[in-house]
């Protein structure tokens, strides 16, 4: 088997975002709902207060009257002071996570990932998982959690002990300030805790995806085969490398698939046809001025244009006329290939009538 150490391509990438793999991590979710919980908590922690003294007034001002008008009104109020706050803080976290979800993987719709795998009702894969990094991750994560948040309600406790002790002479309101200030804290304290979680999650998970995702050169010898394109593309093509005579330099253009240029300075005319050739064949290159007349012929003819700086300067130091492209310039190449094919893919949907 061979060993994956190529980076994926655009089309592997493409694929992977339909299937539903992309880096996204629930801990910035987690950040975002606590930012607003905190944020929250400081503009209507006062009001829930007085919402609250208000219930308990209530609670006592009904105490002479029967029961059912009694437990009418109560529940009234109750509903009321739910519906302001409570319901209302729901409403925000829920918008707040599916912004979140859009921004980390855009609009993406995956039906693939909900059809049901083999590999993921597999007992062996379950215990594997269970094993896995992440779990361990997800394990220390929750017990620093629970670590660092005794920690701070410890020291709270202990900061403030003599002030707690006068709170009965406080009265209720004030004894509620200092519980809701408390909480302020301890939620602070929860939310950057949580944010520098959120940092190393989405890293670890971009990693894993891209590791995941990793190419043989097998791979993308097998993706070169597949990368062609509709039918209309391939026999449009064809017909224009029938017509042209082999040998000059405008007809070697006019074969190409791509030209890669460097900007002005190199252009490199490549072909490829699964049907013709094995792998992308560098047909002809050229500098400064017969780079930019290749350029010209290729805008002339239709033929595509990529400016890839890093690309060109490999192809012409590690290739001739004629030669194929090397096994190190695999994965760079397919990249254009499928830049070039999904191009004109859209030009074919396009030019379809409706």
């Amino acid at each position: 088997m061979s060993e994956k150490t190529e980076q994926p391509t655009a089309k592997r990438i493409r694929d992977a975002r339909e299937e539903g793999q992309v880096a996204k991590s629930q801990e910035i979710g987690a950040v975002a709902q606590l930012g607003l919980i905190l944020l929250w908590l400081v503009a209507e922690g006062p009001g829930l207060l007085r919402g609250l003294g208000g219930l308990m007034t209530s609670a006592v001002a009904v105490s002479n009257l029967p029961l059912q008008a009694a437990l009418a009104q109560l529940v009234g109020e109750t509903a009321a002071l739910m519906l302001r706050f409570v319901f209302g803080l729901a409403g925000l976290l829920t918008v707040a996570l599916l912004l979140v979800g859009l921004i980390q993987s855009g609009f993406l719709f995956a039906p693939k990932a909900l059809m049901p795998s083999g590999e993921r009702i597999n007992p062996l894969s379950n215990i594997k998982q269970m094993v896995s990094a992440r779990t361990l991750f997800e394990l220390g994560k929750m017990l620093l959690k629970v670590g660092v948040l005794g920690l701070t309600f410890t020291y709270l406790i202990k900061r403030y002990a003599a002030s707690f002790a006068h709170l009965p002479q406080a009265g209720l309101e004030a004894g509620l300030m200092v519980c809701v200030q408390m909480a302020q804290w301890m939620w602070a304290v929860l939310l950057a805790f949580t944010a520098v979680f959120a940092v190393a999650d989405y890293a670890m998970q971009h990693h894993q995806l891209r590791k995941q995702l990793m190419m043989s050169r097998e791979d993308i010898k097998q993706e070169f085969k597949n990368s062609e394109g509709s039918p209309e593309v391939k026999q449009r093509r064809r017909e224009l490398h029938r017509e042209v005579q082999s040998g000059s330099l405008a007809g070697k253009v006019a074969k190409s698939s791509v030209v890669v240029r460097n900007p002005t300075h190199i252009a490199v005319c490549l072909r490829y046809e699964a049907d013709d050739t094995p792998l992308p064949q560098v047909l002809e290159y050229g500098r400064d001025e017969m780079a930019r007349r290749i350029v010209a012929l290729a805008e002339a003819q239709g033929i595509p244009v990529v400016e890839n700086v890093p690309l060109a300067r490999a192809l012409v130091a590690s290739t001739r006329p004629g030669d194929y492209i090397p096994e190190p310039l695999f994965a760079a190449v397919a990249q254009v290939l499928s830049l070039i094919r999904d191009r004109l893919q859209e030009e074919d949907d396009d030019e379809a009538p409706v």
